[in-house]
């Protein structure tokens, strides 16, 4: 199991939870979040929410209503492909500077983190890796150890960022995209080239994994179909 650090107070514990909710898709995109459904699902007063809502909605993954309350941030097509532009220019610019300055345990990092995805994949056949809160979070791993040895901490945090908004997309819709995905070979691909520092294939193929992933997500109609 992968070690996380415990929430310190009750509002950061609640800010985790509903910010997993949000990630995984369990809190719909544009859904209302009365104050009344929240007290009763994550068992914390409205003071606490209001709290832990203002740090999402900093996040912008909760949008403020002005008096009419919180909803979850809705998505969009645009907005997908978006955080999927800037996300190969920044991580590919990120990609190239870990290149540069990364070392052995740079390396040996990135064989771990590949190890621990690709076996953790094996053992989940019925249920899609990335749909499991361990899977996510290896593969956010994974994909965090490439760029570890930048030097760049701005970079990175805008890394983070742009991480987690399209995980968000992802996760919607992993379960129909499962069979149509490749994902252990492309992160196998990746991983040699970056330790083989092939800087050019390197980025190439880490350009197309993001690509490949919108362009899918982006063909599933009902996904931006408005519901009636």
């Amino acid at each position: 199991m992968l070690e996380t650090q415990q929430p310190k107070t009750l509002a950061e514990a609640v800010y985790v939870r509903l910010r997993a909710d949000i990630l995984s898709g369990k809190l719909k995109p544009g859904s209302k979040l009365r104050f009344a459904d929240l007290t009763k699902n994550y068992e914390a007063g409205i003071s606490t929410f209001r709290e832990s809502l203002s740090r999402l909605t900093a996040d912008r993954l909760v949008t403020a209503e002005g008096q009419r309350g919180f909803r979850v941030s809705p998505i969009s097509l645009h907005e997908l492909w978006d955080i999927t532009r800037l996300r190969a220019e920044i991580e590919s610019a990120a990609l190239e500077e870990s290149i540069d300055a990364g070392g052995d345990a740079w390396e040996a990092e990135i064989v771990s983190s590949l190890h621990r995805l690709l076996k953790l994949e094996r053992r989940t056949e019925k249920t899609p890796l990335l749909l499991t809160e361990e899977g996510s979070q290896l593969h956010k791993l994974f994909h965090m150890s490439l760029l570890a040895a930048c030097p760049s901490i701005w970079r990175l945090r805008v890394v983070d960022v742009l991480y987690d908004h399209s995980e968000r997309y992802r996760r919607l819709q992993t379960a129909y995209l499962s069979a149509m995905l490749n994902s252990s070979e492309e992160h196998k691909e990746i991983a040699d080239a970056v330790i083989g520092r092939e800087k050019p294939r390197a980025t190439s193929l880490l350009r197309a994994h993001f690509e490949k992933t919108a362009q899918l997500l982006g063909d599933i109609e009902d996904l931006w179909t408005p519901e009636s």
